[in-house]
């Protein structure tokens, strides 16, 4: 999708494994949001 698109930001709700994203960051920027589990488990309200 990033060949097709060619987007500026992508949005990654969850974690951002290095064996799916590694070299994709020199592509475009990324914008990573804890998913629920994680945000509550380090202290989100």
């Amino acid at each position: 999708m990033l060949d097709e698109l060619e987007p500026e930001v992508v949005l990654v709700y969850g974690s951002m494994p290095k064996q799916v994203f590694s070299g994709l960051e020199k592509r475009t920027r990324f914008i990573c949001y804890p998913d629920w589990i994680t945000y509550k488990k380090a202290g989100g309200k």
